[in-house]
């Protein structure tokens, strides 16, 4: 059975953290998991000794525990604001943000990351910001983002239709599997997507594909996809398949069906070159609903 027994939010007391807040509340109320609050102090001139010309950062800054005290108040207001009534663990913590919710999440081991994301308009490439995005690169847990989701759910059932995107790389049993779980506690649509390799009808080299290759193609991934399905056990899953450029063709996937949330995978790379790779980077920052790299 799928479940979720703790979720962390990593809040640094902007809108878009409330609203990750709000977020993850709907989540963990439907799953009763464990709320986990965090916020990081980075490193700053309280740390600092004296500078040129005698001024000492840390002779005005608050303490430690005068800081932790203050923050922990604001993280109450918070917790009251958004929670619901849940009861939330609250941490403080201080040094490099993404090392420490990953060090958090690690000890807690926990079944999703709720992020908060940067604004909206035309800047929507950079819209994720340098904590989420080196999270995502180097975090082996669940991770929603919602770039462009200004508000959080409000319907009783705020996901009736999950759409899933594969690759059908070594990772897609394991994006599959919890994609399924997830529409199923929700008693969720499943839609699965997949863009093969696009075919150009005049390629640059002058080779040409029979007419009827992109029909055989999808046939062929499709079967693949539902071969997959089966072996995870699950049923009832739509499949949509085309040969097409990735990133566009799942957000209009995405547009044109209403999903309410986006399943992709990030990498099961934990090489240095880490797990967020082009197309997963390039669709949390497009898709106009909440996404779930696994």
């Amino acid at each position: 059975m799928f479940r979720l027994k703790k979720i962390l939010v990593p809040i640094d007391f902007s809108e878009r953290s409330t609203a990750a807040a709000e977020h993850a509340a709907a989540i963990a109320g439907r799953f009763d998991a464990e709320l986990i609050f965090q916020h990081v102090v980075p490193p700053g001139p309280y740390e600092h000794g004296f500078i040129e010309g005698g001024y000492s950062p840390a002779s005005v800054w608050p303490d430690r525990e005068e800081m932790e005290a203050r923050l922990l108040d604001q993280m109450q207001a918070l917790v009251t604001k958004t929670a619901g009534g849940r009861e939330v663990i609250q941490v403080v913590s201080w040094g490099d943000p993404a090392a420490e919710i990953e060090r958090l999440a690690e000890h807690e081991q926990v079944g999703l990351i709720v992020m908060p994301t940067h604004g909206y308009g035309p800047f929507r490439r950079f819209a994720l910001g340098s904590v989420t995005t080196k999270a995502l690169h180097d975090l082996r847990f669940p991770v929603l983002t919602g770039a462009h989701v200004p508000e959080p759910p409000t319907a009783a059932k705020p996901y009736e239709l999950v759409v899933c995107a594969v690759d059908l790389g070594p990772h897609s049993s394991v994006v599959l599997r919890w994609a399924a779980g997830f529409a199923k506690a929700w008693d969720a649509e499943l839609l699965v997507v997949h863009a093969a390799p696009a075919l150009d009808a005049t390629p640059a080299d002058g080779q040409y594909f029979p007419a009827d290759l992109r029909q055989s193609v999808i046939r062929d991934k499709t079967a693949e996809i539902q071969e997959l399905l089966d072996g995870i056990g699950v049923a009832g899953a739509r499949i949509d398949v085309d040969c097409a450029a990735t990133v566009r063709y799942v957000v209009e996937a995405v547009q044109e069906s209403r999903a309410d949330a986006l399943v992709i995978g990030r990498s099961a790379d934990d090489s240095l070159l880490g797990r967020l790779r082009a197309d997963s980077s390039a669709l949390i920052r497009e898709a106009p609903c909440p996404v779930i790299s696994v």
